[in-house]
């Protein structure tokens, strides 16, 4: 005999259970939704009949009650008694009579039952010869409501007397075509209308042929009303549940025949399947989440809570390796960035003892030149007043032709006129050489080991006129320095951060642009702007631009250290720069140093 597990005896147990009583199940809801379906079905029809047969009605009864008001119209009592003379006024108001806002087909019979009007040519919409004509004018009838056959086409004929002094003085008629009926009301989807006149279709209203079929009589004898309502939506209904329902049965077999494999794969292969796969994950080095150890299985249990502890271990150890790489490469950039400033600091130091020196022994001869410039232009002074008086002394004719001679000759005039510019020219150059001079060492002054006081505006000035011989060639710079108070700062690293700015200002114009530099006070704070219209920052890039070492320009042409350097400088006073950027508009700098005294 062949042996089976007890979960798979207890799955195929439940498997024929749960089939048959499915099957059992659906057979009863199935006939349940049928049947109540059906009562709906018949409730629904039942009332749309209903309601849509007292719209017929009442569309009948106000188009009579019309017709009677018009039968009490003065101008159509008179026309009964005067027909002649009436006619035309007759004419005139049944053109512009309107039913419920339609026109319809009116005309008017005498006491005698003679035509006296109608809006039609054909004398079968006069009615003169129908059979109700001699009740009604007999006053056994006041109201009549029959359906004709006129051409082929099937009519509405709605008939009243028209009375004066209770005598019956003629008849008012309206034809209406049976089409009027359903243009007044809409038709649900789905149904269809048919009128039944002497067992022969006069009209129908909707295109259902075939479905359930309710008959409703009227008043009107002969006349009835043939409901039919399209079941094609209900039955297909009813076979989308009977194949939803087949198809839970199936989703339902399909169900239970996965339960017997289901405990089997909880308590064992799961655990084992996830035990694999944080294996691996610890071997990738992705992000590990420990093992669940509410396990059934007492060995399994133990071996999961084993292996996160084991896991737990490594991944602690990883953590620390790696928290001493991120330690290692932040000191090493620290390195690297205390480097560069350190070698920047003595170029910078260098650079203020050479323009020392240099301006030292620029200052000597520029001072032995100004002195003899200023002496020379003294003596000069004396000499034109000696000439001045010369040529006021009389002299003969002869010797004064050949003093103009000479004055031609030499072209001395022309000396004479020029010395004075020539001098002043020489001032002008050597105050320009001078206040060179004095630039250099402003701004490569030496800072001292603690802020002193200083004025920013001193700086910026030395350092656009250092400089100028990078801009002036493709850049106006249009400076507007604001009254500002001294503050402690160190000047040099102050006029690195400026002199770097104006160097990158300069570099984003790519032509010939401008260079905008301001001062001014905000707050408790120095403001310095230095804006181009430059080519500008990229918006992905400006939260790099402030990091060392990176550099948008060429290999070779930058270090990526400037910005950089000006940033650290500027947080060393306790500041902040900023920056806003356009592609293609340019870009301004912004900084913020806090006035600080002594105190």
């Amino acid at each position: 005999m062949k042996k089976i597990s007890i979960s798979f005896a207890m799955a195929r147990f439940i498997f024929v259970s749960y089939l048959a009583l499915a099957l059992f199940t659906s057979f009863i809801v199935v006939s349940q939704a049928v049947k109540s379906v059906d009562q709906q079905q018949q409730t629904f029809v039942k009332l749309e009949t209903d309601t849509i047969g007292k719209s017929y009605r009442q569309f009948l009864t106000n188009h009579q009650m019309i017709l009677k008001e018009q039968s009490e119209h003065p101008l159509i009592i008179q026309s009964m008694m005067q027909s002649d003379v009436n006619r035309l006024k007759i004419a005139e108001y049944f053109t512009h009579l309107k039913f419920l806002g339609r026109q319809h087909h009116l005309s008017l019979l005498d006491f005698e039952g003679q035509f006296i009007y109608s809006t039609h040519q054909n004398p079968q919409f006069y009615h003169n010869d129908a059979p109700w004509i001699a009740k009604m004018l007999s006053g056994e009838n006041t109201q009549h409501i029959t359906v004709k056959e006129i051409e082929g086409e099937f009519y509405w004929v709605l008939a009243q007397t028209v009375q004066y002094h209770d005598e019956v003085e003629g008849i008012i008629s309206v034809t209406i075509a049976i089409n009027a009926l359903s243009d007044t009301m809409d038709i649900p989807q789905g149904l269809a209308i048919k009128l039944i006149y002497q067992d022969k279709l006069i009209a129908q209203f909707g295109t259902v042929n075939n479905g359930i079929t309710r008959h409703k009589d009227w008043a009107i004898d002969n006349l009835s009303l043939v409901f039919v309502y399209d079941d094609t939506e209900i039955n297909n209904s009813i076979t989308q549940l009977i194949i939803q329902l087949s198809v839970l049965i199936i989703i339902a077999i399909l169900i239970i025949s996965s339960l017997a494999f289901y405990f089997s794969r909880r308590y064992i292969v799961s655990p084992v399947l996830g035990l694999a796969k944080a294996t691996n994950s610890l071997e990738d080095g992705d992000t590990y989440e420990p093992l669940k150890t509410e396990i059934k299985i007492k060995e399994l249990a133990t071996l999961t809570q084993n292996f996160n502890q084991m896991s737990q271990t490594i991944r602690q150890r990883e953590q620390a390796l790696l928290s001493s790489k991120q330690a290692l490469e932040q000191s090493h950039k620290d390195l690297r960035e205390s480097e560069a400033q350190r070698i920047q600091n003595e170029k910078m130091a260098s650079l203020g003892v050479l323009v020392a020196g240099v301006a030292h022994e620029i200052n000597n001869p520029i001072g032995f030149v100004k002195s003899n410039i200023d002496t020379l232009q003294h003596y000069w002074s004396d000499v034109s007043q000696l000439l001045n008086d010369l040529n006021s002394l009389p002299v003969p004719p002869e010797l004064s032709q050949q003093i103009a001679t000479l004055y031609e000759k030499y072209d001395a005039t022309f000396i004479v006129d020029d010395i004075n510019p020539l001098i002043d020219s020489t001032n002008d150059g050597i105050m320009r050489v001078t206040e060179i001079i004095k630039s250099l060492k402003t701004f490569a002054r030496s800072d001292s080991p603690n802020k002193v006081m200083s004025n920013i505006n001193e700086g910026l000035n030395a350092t656009l006129v250092m400089a100028q011989n990078e801009l002036k060639y493709h850049c106006d710079i249009n400076v507007e320095l604001g009254t500002v108070p001294d503050t402690l700062m160190f000047p040099s690293k102050i006029n690195q951060v400026l002199m770097n700015l104006l160097v990158n200002a300069g570099q984003a114009i790519e032509e010939k642009g401008t260079i905008s530099v301001s001062t001014g006070v905000s707050g408790d704070n120095i403001v310095v702007k230095i804006a181009d219209d430059g080519m500008g920052i990229p918006e992905e890039k400006l939260a790099q631009i402030f990091m060392p070492f990176y550099t948008s320009k060429p290999v070779g042409q930058g270090t990526g250290l400037g910005l950089a350097i000006s940033h650290r400088i500027i947080e060393q006073h306790d500041g902040k720069i900023e920056v806003e950027s356009t592609v293609g508009q340019g870009s301004c700098f912004t900084i913020y140093l806090p006035i600080l005294s002594p105190n």
